[in-house]
C-alpha cells in the first residue's frame, strides 16, 4: 500500500548482541568482507524474529530499506563524524555490545582558525586514503558486489554526515558551547571548515564509488542543546551551505526540538525534518505546510519496557492527528530495554487503520 504514512524500524547493536549473540569488533568496521558476512547473518536473524514487520538490521535512521541491494558491500561504514575524528587523530573505540565511538577530542587545543588543516590535507589523511583504496580495490576485484563508499549506506545516493555543532562537539569537546560566547569568530571558522570538509569528503567518495549524490542527511544530534538564536547563528548558515551544495537536505535532531524549529525551517534546501521526543508535528505542519515530509521517532516514554500499550496508543493518536494526513514516516531503533509489544502495536494499529501494509521489503 502506498500512501503518506510509512514505518521503518531497525535494531541496535546492543539488541543484536543480547538477543542473537553477535559481536561488533574492529574487523567488523575495518574489513568490508567481514562486515558483509556478519551483516547478512544479523539480517537473517532479524528477519526470523520479525517475519511480518519492516524491522531491519541497519544503521540507525541512516539507511533506506527500499534502496538496500542484496549484493552491496559497505566500505568505511562508520558514523560520519567518527571517520573524520579518527582521521584527525582520535582513537577509534569498539565494543562487542554497542556502537563504535572515538576517545579524545582531536581539535580540543585549537587556538585559532589558522591552525585548522586544509580541506585538501584532510583528504590526504591516512584513514581517508585507506578507505579510498578499499573502495577502488573492491570495485576492481569484486564486480559482483555493489560497493557503497564511506558517507553512504545504500544505493540511493543519499549522503550522510553529522551536523555542524554535533561535529564540533565531537572534535573540540563541550568547550565549543563556551566558545560561542567567548570567541564566536573561532566557532564560525570551525563550523565553516566542518561544512567544507564534509562537502569535500562526500564528493570524493561519491566519485570513487560512482554513486552520485541525490540528497544529504545531516544528523544535528546536539542541536537541541542550543537556543533558537544560537541555532540560527551557528547552525542554520552552515547547514544551508550544505543544502545549496547537495540539494535536498534531511535534518535530524535528537531531543525536543520545538524551540529550534524556526531556525531549522530556514535552512536552505530543507526537504525532511527527522525528529522525536514529542517535538510537535503540528508545529512543523504550521511552519512548513501540509506536504512537507516529516519523520518521527516515538519518545522514550512510550518505548521503554515499563511503558504500557495505552501510552503508545495515545502517542500514536496524537501524532496522526497533528500530522493532518501529511507525508509521515514513523521509525524506531529497537534497544534491549524497549517494549517490543509497544513497537509491534505501531505496525498492527496502522495496518488496522488501513494506513500501511504489514510485511517486509526483504
Amino acid at each position: 500500500m502506498s500512501g503518506p504514512i510509512s514505518v521503518q524500524a531497525s535494531v541496535s547493536k546492543a539488541w543484536l548482541h543480547q538477543e542473537g549473540g553477535f559481536d561488533f569488533d574492529a574487523a567488523y568496521y575495518r574489513d568490508p568482507l567481514v562486515r558483509r558476512e556478519r551483516d547478512l547473518a544479523c539480517a537473517a536473524f532479524v528477519r526470523r524474529r520479525f517475519p511480518h514487520y519492516p524491522v531491519y538490521h541497519m544503521e540507525d535512521n541512516l539507511v533506506q530499506a527500499r534502496f538496500v541491494a542484496p549484493n552491496q558491500l559497505l566500505v568505511g561504514a562508520i558514523q560520519p563524524n567518527l571517520i573524520i575524528a579518527a582521521a584527525l587523530g582520535a582513537d577509534f573505540v569498539v565494543a562487542a555490545d554497542k556502537d563504535s565511538d572515538v576517545a579524545g577530542y582531536p581539535l580540543r587545543d585549537l587556538a585559532s582558525a589558522g591552525d585548522l588543516p586544509s580541506v585538501a590535507a584532510v583528504l590526504d589523511l591516512p584513514l581517508i586514503a585507506e578507505l579510498g583504496e578499499q573502495v577502488t580495490r573492491y570495485r576492481r576485484e569484486r564486480p559482483d558486489l555493489r560497493v557503497i563508499p564511506p558517507f553512504f549506506w545504500d544505493t540511493s545516493g543519499r549522503a550522510t554526515i553529522h551536523g555542524i555543532v554535533t561535529t564540533a562537539l565531537k572534535f573540540m569537546g563541550p568547550d565549543i558551547f563556551l566558545l560561542m560566547l567567548e570567541d564566536p569568530g573561532l566557532v564560525h571558522a570551525v563550523h565553516g571548515w566542518i561544512a567544507d570538509v564534509y562537502t569535500a569528503v562526500v564528493r570524493h567518495f561519491s566519485a570513487l564509488g560512482d554513486l552520485p549524490v541525490t540528497s544529504v542527511h545531516v544528523g544535528e544530534c546536539a542541536g537541541t542543546m542550543l537556543g533558537g538564536e544560537q541555532y540560527r547563528e551557528f547552525v542554520t548558515p552552515y547547514a544551508s551551505r550544505l543544502g545549496r551544495e547537495f540539494g535536498a537536505l534531511r535534518l535530524h535532531s535528537c531531543g525536543h526540538a520545538d524551540h529550534v524549529l524556526d531556525a531549522i525551517a530556514d535552512i536552505e534546501g530543507l526537504a525532511v525534518i527527522d525528529t522525536g521526543s514529542d517535538t510537535s508535528v503540528a508545529a512543523i505542519r504550521r511552519r512548513l505546510g501540509p506536504d512537507f515530509a516529516v519523520n518521527v521517532f516515538p519518545p522514550l516514554r512510550v518505548l521503554r519496557a515499563e511503558a504500557d500499550a495505552a501510552a503508545m496508543a495515545e502517542w500514536l493518536d496524537h501524532t496522526l492527528s497533528d500530522n493532518a494526513n501529511g507525508p509521515l514516516q514513523l521509525a524506531y531503533h529497537l534497544e534491549p530495554d524497549y517494549n517490543e509489544s509497544n513497537c509491534a502495536y505501531l505496525h498492527e494499529e496502522l495496518a488496522r487503520r488501513g494506513l500501511v501494509d504489514l510485511g517486509r521489503l526483504y
